[in-house]
């Protein structure tokens, strides 16, 4: 190392060992959008709990799953925990990078129930098409209706992953520029969070709803508490259907 070099290292030490975000909870807006987050997550990582408890059942009652569709269902829950990480810690294009890599996981694997194709599907592009045309997403009106939306925050998640503007930048200078607390970039990373969590937990339910509606009843209940009354509604009318 040179002497510069070695004398950065020393600093980069120090600034790890004194690391803490504590005094974000001091503002209100950053508890209340955790608050916010945290409950779509929750309700995200309870039926992923219920999955992986009974994937030997899933698998032998649902003759279209299989074990790496499951996988990369947890997969998608897994990038929801690190997308909800970097946001606590004021890494806002990185939490909205690993939402993206969410939807993609979860596309791909739901839309490889009806076409196994999609596991391996190397372009994204093509990905998305051929989803859109799958009756898998088009058999009800309420699944169209989130996976709709799903793709659209999609897309708009891609504009970050290309840095399409400097919108899109996270415009940090140093290591020193974290853990720093944006209330505009939090705001905006929060309510596109929750927003996609609830139309993936939203759409788990629809698809797997034999499942959903045999959990005990209070894991139904945390499921249901995270989400939005149109999505209830929408899971109400698929069941009644």
């Amino acid at each position: 190392m040179t002497r510069e070099c070695s004398q950065d290292f020393t600093h980069l030490q120090s600034y790890i060992g004194d690391y803490s975000i504590g005094q974000n909870l001091k503002e209100n807006s950053y508890t209340e959008s955790l608050k916010t987050m945290h409950k779509s997550y929750f309700s995200a990582i309870t039926w992923h709990a219920e999955m992986s408890y009974r994937r030997a059942e899933l698998l032998s009652k649902n003759e279209l799953c299989t074990n790496e569709i499951i996988d990369r269902i947890s997969e998608t829950v897994s990038d929801l925990g690190a997308s909800l990480f970097n946001w606590l810690n004021g890494s806002y294009k990185t939490s909205r990078v690993m939402l993206r890599a969410a939807i993609e996981n979860f596309v791909r694997a739901t839309s490889a129930l009806e076409d196994k194709q999609q596991l391996i599907e190397k372009n994204v592009y093509q990905l998305f098409e051929r989803a859109n045309k799958l009756s898998i997403f088009n058999q009800h009106s309420s699944l169209k209706t989130l996976y709709t939306a799903l793709h659209a925050d999609y897309k708009l998640l891609c504009l970050d992953t290309h840095t399409a503007t400097t919108d899109n930048m996270e415009h940090l200078s140093s290591l020193a520029g974290l853990p720093i607390y944006k209330k505009k970039k939090a705001t905006d990373s929060k309510e596109i969070y929750v927003r996609v969590s609830k139309n993936l937990t939203g759409i788990f339910c629809l698809l797997f709803n034999d499942l959903f509606h045999s959990m005990h009843h209070k894991n139904r209940e945390n499921i249901f508490n995270g989400l939005s009354a149109p999505i209830k509604a929408l899971i109400s009318d698929f069941r009644q259907s």
